[in-house]
């Protein structure tokens, strides 16, 4: 890679195995970097400053906050602001270290999406790691890098998945998978929602095609059933953490969509290894919920 400009300042972070390099770099006013042939694949964020990047030869003007995607055979040139300091970090990974179908979805990607939550832990998990020194700590960058793209592809599909959804459902929708263990969850939701109940309801049974209550009484039921294959709560230790007044509703709802008792679900899971909480995030189509 080719630097130029007043100076350039790392922050002391970076990380590198054969396959993957994990970057901070603090640029001075009228830092650039390039031009340059991209090699791998990369994933830059801005964490302040700003930056305006050539990509061949069409100019993109990086903002802070969100995450941009550089593909292999880029033509890139990097102009970073000319009156303040610049702050981004970066993962890079070889184009050989990522699977073919991988690279594919990459390569269909947009150029960039809002930085997750997810994606800042992951990040900042990475630089608080020292420089592999043994082939358990290179294997643990590589995942990690791995991590990150996927959280990128992941991001993507949530982007597009809220842009078909109504903003009042998906506040409704966030808020019930934040509290849906609360006594009040239904009506705190209806209220994160931004509108009023009626209106709620009848957005709910045009895109889910069922009413609130119904669907957090659903959620309620999906994340119990997970919970009695995948841990050692009592039934009714279950049942009051998901929302339910008691343990017979929750009992009640359990057989209704799966067709057995919680103490036959548990008993299935752990006496056969399959794995029951995939069976319990899928969609429940029990007509007779309430």
């Amino acid at each position: 890679m080719y630097y130029d400009g007043t100076r350039l300042r790392w922050a002391n972070r970076r990380l590198q195995t054969a396959n993957v390099v994990f970057g901070e770099v603090l640029y001075e006013p009228g830092g650039v970097c390039g031009p340059r042939v991209q090699r791998d694949f990369e994933l830059v964020i801005l964490h302040s400053g700003q930056c305006e990047a050539s990509l061949d030869k069409a100019l993109r003007t990086l903002a802070v906050g969100a995450v941009y995607l550089f593909l292999p055979g880029g033509h890139e040139h990097f102009h970073f602001s000319s009156d303040q300091e610049t702050h981004h970090s970066y993962c890079s990974i070889r184009p050989g270290f990522i699977p073919p179908d991988f690279q594919q979805r990459l390569r269909l990607a947009p150029f960039s999406v809002p930085c997750s939550e997810v994606f800042r832990l992951l990040l900042a998990a990475v630089f608080k790691l020292r420089a592999p020194r043994h082939g358990a700590a290179s294997t643990l960058l590589d995942q990690l890098g791995l991590c990150l793209f996927a959280e990128y592809l992941s991001a993507c599909r949530r982007v597009d998945s809220e842009a078909g959804c109504d903003p009042a459902v998906g506040a409704f929708l966030h808020y019930v998978e934040d509290h849906f263990g609360e006594e009040d969850c239904l009506p705190a939701a209806h209220e994160a929602a931004g509108i009023s109940r009626n209106a709620i309801i009848y957005k709910f049974r045009k895109e889910m095609r069922a009413t609130p209550a119904r669907y957090l009484w659903r959620f309620r039921a999906e994340r119990g059933a997970a919970m009695l294959c995948e841990t050692g709560h009592t039934t009714a230790e279950i049942a009051y953490s998901c929302g339910f007044s008691n343990a017979f509703h929750f009992s009640r709802l359990i057989k209704q969509h799966f067709g057995r008792s919680p103490t036959e679900l548990r008993r299935q899971a752990w006496s056969s290894g399959v794995q029951g909480g995939a069976r319990a995030q899928e969609p429940l189509i029990c007509a007779n919920l309430r």
